[in-house]
């Protein structure tokens, strides 16, 4: 080969030859590569791997980024095929380009340019490696970002909070306006040809005449400053027209500010007339829109709180007919109902839900009836008072039954307010007299929709109006709702850029989910499940606001007294569960007996005693309580002034702190200790934590008390089908001998042996043992109820209840005062709310017994006059 000089070969065959290499390879990588078919201008410049210039790239400027060169600082967005590509070859010698010898980056919105040397010496050409496909001086990523950001329903500000959240550099306002502009183009073109496309469907389905939807606006406030309306067939669902009224412009607002005139700029701004009259002139643009393409409108479907109707018989067709809305129509029945409550308090919220009811049921029965519709609406102001004259077979059952019960009236029982029925009557008797447009209801759930889907993309909070942004966002709203998600891989297609796999994947997914979310809302079982999950949220927030008293209420911090009812119902109270221990070849085993003054669970322990392996202990205690008689027989301890004596015969006798002080010394050696002991989960624990709460040295006992082991729990498992458990049976039956029972050390032996000739698995054992934690919860639960137990006696006295449900009640957490607020603050109903709540378990808090509910609350009602 001939020698290198600087500046290449001296020979030239061996310089034609170098050329021809790297001519060659330069052909080789620096073929174009396509994702998509219907690119409308020539690519060529997009993916090479040599941009010829970056003068007039559009750039961010942020953090001054054309000097900022820290190339590792931050993420970026990359397209892997195209920086592999760009990374092929040098564009001047062909040999390969490293990312590492990257020098600068010069950041175009999210795509960037990196300035790369070439490792040849010789050569050392400083490439221009593009991270994305761009066209012309337009990059697909910009491109796409704008596209997204108006399809996330996101601003400027928002896409910049996000990109440097995730330490991307944050775009331009200027490059992320101009996209959206060229976006918003292809996203109303798209658009019309869905309006179009819909407008063809329904003429196809109707053949003769169009059913127009109702006409919604953005906001149902006045002094808005924009507002959109859509024209939606009946038979396809899809919006057949939509318009859009603006009252404000950016830069004329600017303008009128500065006093100037405003430069050449594409105004938006297209009424200046009051926000209650843009839902009229829309309606009616679109009517005349739709009748110039030869189709005409018969009817509307829409509420009843504008005028539209008669402008449009007045300006485009005097037969337009008016359809009310069934919603709207059931939502001003329920208006209605709920000003009458005001004034009567008999008119509960049940009672309003059941009267909304049965006026459903009656309109979709009725349809296309209107003599049946009157006459069931005269009727429903008699029948919840039990007066059924009026009254069809259809739906009332009590023509069949008399004796039948309303299931959803207070006791099942008919309403008796005679001010409450006239007050009803005047309102349903309006309804009747329009039983006519009643037979023939339509609806706006499409509507509906279509709004839910404005509000995701163009929400409230932000203003988009004071330029073409709102534009573009109604109309991607108008495609997706007419198309569904795919219509973003339509407007990347009018934009010549690449539909995107994963933008496409997500679309089709989407779709998918909006269909069978749609297919389940039709059905019976969902709309039941979503009636009783609203009865229910119903019903926990009137017990929340019963149990809390006045929190909210408007303007009651200017009051001079402002609400002294703000004591709170506590929240049920659950019984602690007993937890089992893991029982570990470190435990060691203490049996344990007690013997007290009686048979109560506050009752003084007389004797105590434990045996283990390491010994035993035997101590006689000293009670401050009388012994019963009858314990004194069973045990055969009594006591005559200082002195104890155990079957006649004086014993030694120490106080109770000194006793289990000297119990404690007996196990502390051992940090995990069990007490095993019979049937002591229901009699001997309670007892022993009195005792230990009265002396103050809980403490001490949970750090070295691991658990209990109950062997009643434990004796019935392994010897199932005896006809009695007591321990002494158990000593017979098992062992074939007897033991002098009820002395406390006897108790221990015994148990003793019993349990160590039983030989209990260590799966048996940890079945019947208990946490010493759990065993002490359900002991302060039970205290709190002993507590709360006396002052429900006014209630059980008079035998309004059962000892018993006093005792759910009070194990609930509740008092006799907290009954009481309960009526005081929401009558009979706030009663029935705080005894049914449920707990986090969904079990009822006392009862659902209407019979219970009634008793408290005629209790209380007798009260009332002397409070």
């Amino acid at each position: 080969m001939g020698r290198f000089k600087k500046g290449g070969f001296s020979h030239k065959k061996y310089k034609k030859r170098y050329e021809q290499v790297s001519e060659a390879q330069k052909k080789r990588w620096n073929a174009p590569q396509e994702d998509h078919s219907y690119s409308r201008h020539s690519r060529q410049q997009n993916t090479t791997m040599f941009p010829i210039g970056v003068d007039h790239e559009e750039e961010v400027q942020v953090l001054n980024s054309r000097n900022f060169t820290q190339w590792r600082e931050g993420r970026r967005v990359v397209e892997l095929g195209i920086l592999a590509d760009g990374l092929r070859a040098c564009a001047k010698c062909g040999l390969p380009l490293q990312l590492g010898h990257t020098t600068s980056i010069l950041t175009c919105g999210l795509s960037a340019i990196l300035k790369i040397p070439c490792s040849n010496t010789v050569c050392s050409h400083v490439n221009n490696i593009p991270t994305g496909k761009r066209q012309e001086r337009i990059w697909d990523a910009n491109v796409k970002l704008a596209t997204a950001s108006i399809n996330a329903g996101l601003g400027e500000r928002q896409v910049n909070t996000l990109l440097s959240g995730l330490n991307i550099p944050p775009v331009s306002h200027c490059m992320m306006s101009a996209r959206q502009k060229d976006v918003g183009v292809a996203l109303q073109e798209v658009a019309k040809e869905t309006v179009d496309q819909a407008l063809c469907e329904e003429i196809e389905l109707t053949k003769k005449y169009i059913l127009l939807n109702d006409v919604c606006i953005n906001s149902p406030r006045f002094d808005i400053l924009k507002c959109h309306c859509s024209m939606i067939g009946t038979e396809t669902g899809k919006i057949l027209n939509y318009a859009v009224r603006i009252k404000s412009c950016r830069v004329c607002s600017m303008a009128e500010k500065s006093k100037s005139s405003p430069p050449a700029h594409e105004c938006h701004m297209n009424w200046s007339g009051s926000a209650k009259s843009m839902e009229a002139d829309m309606v009616t643009e679109m009517v005349k829109d739709v009748g110039k393409k030869g189709v005409s409108v018969s009817s509307i479907v829409g509420d009843e709180d504008s005028t539209t109707i008669a402008r449009l018989q007045a300006n485009v067709d005097k037969n337009i007919t008016k359809v009310s809305d069934s919603n709207h129509i059931k939502k001003l029945l329920g208006n209605s109902l709920y000003e009458i409550k005001k004034k009567h308090k008999t008119l509960t919220i049940k009672v309003i839900q059941y009267l909304q009811r049965c006026f459903s049921y009656i309109l979709a029965q009725g349809k296309g009836n209107p003599d049946m519709i009157k006459q069931s609406i005269l009727a429903l102001c008699d029948h919840p008072f039990g007066q059924h004259q009026s009254c069809n077979n259809s739906w009332c059952k009590f023509l069949d039954n008399p004796n039948e019960k309303f299931s959803s009236l207070p006791h099942g029982k008919p309403l008796s307010d005679g001010a409450l029925q006239n007050a009803l009557r005047s309102v349903f008797t309006t309804y009747a007299g329009n039983a006519g447009k009643l037979s023939s209801l339509g609806s706006t759930q499409s509507n509906e929709s279509f709004n839910r889907i404005v509000a995701s993309k163009a929400p409230k909070q932000q203003h988009y109006s004071s330029s073409g942004s709102l534009k573009f966002r109604i109309a991607a709203c108008v495609a997706q709702k007419n198309e569904g998600n795919k219509y973003i891989l339509d407007v990347n297609k009018n934009m010549s850029v690449s539909p995107g796999y994963f933008t496409q994947r997500l679309a089709v997914l989407r779709d998918l989910q909006h269909r069978k979310r749609k297919a389940i809302a039709n059905t019976y079982k969902f709309k039941q499940r979503r009636r009783n999950l609203k009865s229910t949220r119903h019903q926990k927030l009137a017990t929340k606001e019963v149990r809390e008293g006045v929190t909210y209420s408007s303007g009651i911090g200017l009051e001079d007294h402002p609400s002294d009812d703000i004591e709170e119902i506590p929240s049920p109270s659950l019984q602690p569960a007993y937890k089992m221990i893991e029982w570990t070849t470190k435990v060691n085993q203490i049996f344990f007996d007690i013997e007290a003054t009686g048979l109560a669970r506050n009752s003084h322990i007389t004797q105590i005693s434990a045996t283990s392996d390491k010994g035993s202990i035997n101590t006689y205690v000293l009670p401050k309580k009388p012994i019963t008689p009858k314990a004194q027989e069973i045990t055969g301890i009594k006591v005559e002034g200082s002195k104890m004596f155990c079957h006649d015969k004086e014993v030694k006798s120490v106080s109770i702190k000194e006793a289990l002080e000297l119990f404690l010394q007996f196990f502390s050696q051992n940090k995990e200790n069990v007490i095993i002991g019979h049937n002591i989960k229901s009699y001997d624990i309670p007892v022993l934590f009195c005792a230990l709460n009265n002396c103050s040295i809980m403490n001490e006992f949970s750090c070295s008390i691991v658990g209990f082991l109950d062997t009643l729990q434990l004796f019935k498992s392994l010897l199932p089908g005896l006809t009695s458990y007591s321990q002494s049976n158990l000593y017979n039956t098992v062992l074939n001998e007897t033991y002098d029972g009820h002395d406390s050390m006897e108790d221990v032996v015994a148990l003793s042996r019993l349990f160590h000739h039983l030989a209990p698995s260590t799966e048996a054992r940890q079945l019947s043992s208990f946490s010493f934690d759990s065993a002490l919860r359900r002991y302060d639960h039970n205290q709190k109820t002993k507590l709360l137990l006396p002052t429900l006696t006014p209630l059980t006295e008079k035998k309004v209840i059962t000892p018993r449900t006093a005792n759910v009640i009070a194990a609930s957490g509740m008092s006799f005062s907290h009954l009481h607020l309960s009526y005081a603050r929401d009558g009979r109903q706030g009663i029935e709310d705080v005894l049914k709540e449920e707990d986090v378990n969904g079990k009822v808090r006392v009862t659902k017994s209407k019979k219970i509910v009634d008793a408290i609350s005629d209790f209380f009602k007798s009260l009332k006059p002397e409070a």
